[in-house]
């Protein structure tokens, strides 16, 4: 009992000891510093949570300030990011790829259809000499439904989309910020005069709303255009006016067969 009680107490250190963990869908947040140790920034989920800036980096020419601010500030983003997850030999997906072979399986689809069609019309014929039908057979207008759907496919676009970007402003419109979706500050600006609390405070502000701004932009963009929705529904609604047109015309061909 001693011994397992000892155990047990040496696990507990141990535990103790280990540095902390995030519960899962949480990230440790992200430290950048500059070489000078007089820029800090701390970055979580995919937002800068705090900026340090030494006043005395105001003696600065305020581009240089504001170059090596946003590569700190990028950095923290970068490591506030999770690991990448393991290589599982998967492809990236080619939506150029996938558009060429939807454009195959159409091209296979409407040469099945005209054969049915064919044989259908052959089929009636047969029947016909062997008795009397007073109907008479007419091959459906397939050939506009599969142009309804190439434009469809024609319409969703030749590949992916791009990385957007979005922008902000804060102090009074005194310091600009333009993120990218990527989750990378593009460009940070602002007027001359603002102390080393109101740069930190603004450029947190403003990047992180400019970062928002550029995922719900990427986001946007990257949803279907109501161009390429409404030319499916047309595509789906035409092919099944077409379909049921072509069963209830063989229906009734059929049912009105009489031998002779």
């Amino acid at each position: 009992m001693d011994e397992r009680i000892g155990r047990a107490r040496a696990k507990l250190a141990d535990l103790r000891a280990a540095p902390a963990v995030p519960p899962p869908g949480e990230h440790a947040p992200g430290h950048a510093v500059s070489e000078d140790d007089r820029v800090r920034v701390i970055a979580a989920a995919r937002r800068v949570t705090a900026i340090e800036l030494d006043p005395r980096l105001l003696r600065l020419d305020a581009d240089d300030l504001a170059a090596e601010l946003t590569a700190v500030i990028n950095a923290a983003l970068d490591r506030a990011r999770p690991a990448p997850p393991e290589a599982r030999d998967v492809p990236p997906v080619d939506l150029n790829a996938i558009r060429a072979k939807l454009g195959t399986v159409l091209d296979e689809g409407q040469a099945g259809m005209r054969r049915i069609t064919g044989a259908l019309g052959d089929a009636v014929a047969q029947i016909n000499e062997r008795a009397v039908m007073r109907g008479t057979f007419e091959p459906p207008d397939f050939e506009d439904m599969f142009a309804r759907t190439r434009a469809a496919l024609a319409a969703a676009g030749g590949g992916a989309h791009g990385t957007a970007e979005g922008e902000a402003w804060a102090v009074d419109d005194q310091l600009y910020a333009k993120a990218s979706s990527s989750g990378h500050v593009v460009r940070l600006v602002w007027e001359y005069g603002l102390s080393a609390a109101d740069i930190a405070d603004g450029a947190r502000a403003a990047v992180n709303d400019a970062l928002a701004r550029a995922e719900t932009e990427a986001r946007r963009s990257a949803a279907p255009s109501a161009e390429f929705t409404e030319n499916v529904r047309a595509a789906q609604d035409a092919g099944l006016r077409e379909l049921g047109r072509y069963v209830t015309s063989l229906q009734s061909l059929m049912s009105d067969v009489q031998p002779k």
